[in-house]
């Protein structure tokens, strides 16, 4: 794909309006006078076969009529006659086709072949795809409107900036639009894409990384045509110092596949979309309205210095609700230093100096003392060192539209972001009208501003990380083939899914398989005691769960007694052959955790660990990344589980050794890569912690046959 296709899509020399009318409430009718209204300085040709003259500009009978190159074309027909529309802008060597008809691949059978037909035609002959069932684009530098939205209606010229929106909804990017008009926000460009025939979200990424008019980009997604092609992009958008906000939809799985494993059971689309995005660099907004606001305040403030968070209001109990809010969030409520305090001694009474400051506890006398006053308090605080952002929740207070004038002026000083809530609702209309004019943005929420705070600092965080992959798997890969060659398709026995993770170099606590009782005394004998007795049989996945696991085992009497029981609870499984009994010595666990990992059809290998046993889906404390993830990712990852303080030495456990549960993890990662679809899941649960000794206690995996 060249990124000369999309500058040329992006600022045409000359634009075809196929089905141009003077009707304005058709397509055709208000995308000309869209383009019209926005002052588009290149060649506009109406199309329209019936008429000579469109909006008064002269009209063709067909694009290859026009007999002057057309970079842009705009096919706004009805369905039946958009075949004929697209050999005609083929026929007349159109760059680019921009198609808004709907009733395509959306629309059942009937309406895909009608949309491979579309793509054949124009790909024969060069041309690209834009949609089709899309709203439309516009290109705000080159005053260039072809999106046809009531959100710019109002507008008087094209709301330029340095954002880029692509979205796969027409409608949803109207109204992140309409919120953008709000906020004062400002675009480079703007695309809807619609069912992505051809052109799609990923061309788009690609170009915003490089152009010059764009710093923030954000994406609304339905769904990726080339995942690992999307995933490259962010990284690269991340490398040039572009952050990428995206929403994405569909985030339930309802249609989730029966899994074998705990590891594929928790991860789901979604889960596994949004591992792999943010490891790429992405920030997540859940809402797309939100999307737009974080976009601006992106765009527009500095990132936070620190966690500390300075809370102003015109009261006392909103500074208090918000302080909460703050600390809620994961950031935390900033205290002023002694010297600040001083310095503020000149201005409020001593009881007053603290955070969260409300302004109504300072007496009028002193706060009309000098007409600065609000921004000489604000500035001196914002200065402490302890504050690494502000938060002024403005509520239905005297003079609201002079506190935005101030907090417009601290910000330009500031150095730091100052937040600014809206808390009065309408009332406040007239602050934020100030506040748009200034090209800030503003919150209609504390917790809508403290999310921002959140995924700023996650993101300057991640910039400096080393996400390099390893350059070669840290096991042999001649070991780990030659284990593979004994596998068979399906569930691989315990013992054999061990012998596989003793390939790569992960410590097992082994284990021989009996087929009768008599062979199970035998061994137990050879191995010692105290022993771990669990069911062998390839139908039987989470032994646990049916009873098929037996501890503690002590004397030889237990042993032949608990095969008994074992074949007895296989036996209640319908069509489960019993194979007989795995043995293993016992480990002990001061913490038992989860390795896992599975393999994901968009995004390949992927990993999965946290804290395991049997209790490993109720307690949900596991982090999901992508198989190739680096060392000190991984760390950094295992850190943020809530049981992590279980490592560290917990109610007198020994600590364990945190770099060794990394190179498990890590092993597990690269051996998942290195198997590739192969191995659709292997699980090493649970894995016991005892101070320096890490053992994979009980292992599973799912072999498929090399297409």
């Amino acid at each position: 794909m060249s990124l000369d296709t999309i500058a040329t899509i992006l600022n045409p020399r000359a634009v075809a309006i196929v089905g141009a009318s003077d009707e304005l409430q058709k397509w055709g009718g208000s995308m000309l006078a869209l383009l019209r209204k926005f002052h588009y300085g290149g060649q506009i040709y109406p199309v329209n076969p019936k008429s000579q003259e469109v909006q008064g500009l002269p009209a063709f009978a067909s694009v290859r009529a026009i007999a002057a190159p057309v970079d842009v074309a705009l096919v706004a027909v009805p369905n039946e006659r958009v075949l004929d529309a697209i050999r005609d802008c083929a026929g007349a060597g159109v760059k680019a086709v921009l198609m808004v008809t709907s009733q395509f691949a959306e629309a059942g059978e009937q309406g895909r072949a009608l949309q491979e037909q579309v793509v054949a035609i124009a790909r024969a002959a060069g041309t690209r795809i834009i949609g089709p069932n899309c709203m439309g684009y516009f290109s705000s530098h080159a005053s260039l409107c072809l999106l046809n939205s009531q959100a710019l209606m109002r507008n008087a010229s094209l709301p330029a900036g340095s954002i880029a929106l692509v979205s796969q909804s027409g409608a949803l990017a109207g109204t992140m639009l309409a919120r953008a008009y709000d906020l004062g926000a400002g675009f480079s460009f703007c695309v809807s894409l619609g069912n992505q025939a051809d052109l799609e979200v990923c061309d788009f990424l690609e170009y915003a990384i490089a152009d010059a008019h764009t710093r923030v980009i954000s994406l609304y997604v339905e769904g990726l045509k080339d995942p690992l092609r999307f995933l490259d992009l962010l990284r690269r958008a991340r490398a040039a110092g572009k952050p990428v906000l995206l929403t994405k939809a569909g985030r339930t799985d309802s249609g989730q596949r029966a899994v074998q494993s705990h590891t594929a059971s928790m991860a789901g689309a979604y889960r596994t979309f949004e591992a792999c995005v943010r490891h790429a660099g992405a920030v997540i907004v859940d809402d797309p309205l939100e999307l737009v606001v974080q976009a601006a305040a992106w765009a527009s403030l500095p990132a936070p210095a620190k966690r500390g968070v300075a809370v102003f209001s015109g009261s006392g109990g909103g500074g208090a609700v918000a302080s909460d809010l703050v600390d809620e969030a994961g950031l935390r409520a900033a205290t002023l230093s002694g010297a600040t305090v001083q310095a503020l001694a000149a201005l409020m009474p001593a009881a007053s100096a603290h955070l969260p400051f409300d302004l109504g506890s300072v007496p009028a006398a002193d706060r009309l003392r000098r007409p600065d006053w609000l921004k000489r308090v604000l500035a001196t605080m914002m200065a402490d060192d302890h504050v690494g952002a502000g938060l002024f929740v403005m509520t239905t207070q005297p003079d609201m539209v002079g506190a935005a004038e101030t907090v417009i002026a601290c910000q330009r000083d500031a150095g730091k972001p100052l937040l600014f809530v809206n808390a009065a609702s309408s009332c406040g209309d007239a602050a934020v009208a100030r506040l748009r004019e200034a090209g800030l943005p503003h919150f209609a929420s504390v917790k809508e501003a403290t999310r921002f705070l959140v995924n700023r600092l996650a993101d300057a965080r991640a910039a400096g990380t080393d996400e390099t992959p390893a350059a070669q798997p840290p096991f042999s890969r001649a070991e780990v083939d030659a284990a593979c060659r004994q596998l068979r398709a399906g569930l691989v026995p315990e013992h054999q899914a061990k012998q596989l993770l003793c390939a790569a170099g992960i410590a097992t606590t082994g284990g021989e398989v009996a087929a009768s009782a008599g062979e199970a005394v035998e061994l137990a004998r050879r191995l010692g005691f105290p022993l771990a007795m669990k069911v062998v049989s390839p139908q039987i996945s989470h032994k646990s769960d049916i009873g098929g696991v037996a501890l503690d085992i002590a004397d030889e009497a237990m042993v032949a007694s608990r095969f008994a029981d074992l074949r007895a609870a296989a036996g209640k499984v319908p069509g489960a052959v019993f194979e007989g009994c795995l043995l293993q010595r016992m480990a002990r666990a001061d913490a038992e955790l989860l390795v896992g990992t599975h393999w994901d059809a968009q995004f390949g290998a992927m990993l999965t660990f946290g804290f395991g046993g049997t209790l490993v889906e109720l307690q949900r404390d596991t982090a999901l990344l992508p198989a190739t993830v680096s060392r000190p990712a991984i760390a950094r990852a295992l850190s943020a589980l809530r049981q992590y303080p279980l490592l560290n030495g917990y109610r007198g456990r020994p600590p364990a050794r945190v770099d060794s549960i990394v190179e498990l993890i890590h092993r597990m990662g690269q051996l998942a890569a290195h198997l590739g679809e192969r191995l659709a899941e292997c699980e090493a649960n649970p894995v016991m912690v005892h101070g320096d000794t890490i053992l994979v206690a009980d292992a599973r995996a799912v072999w498929k046959e090399e297409q």
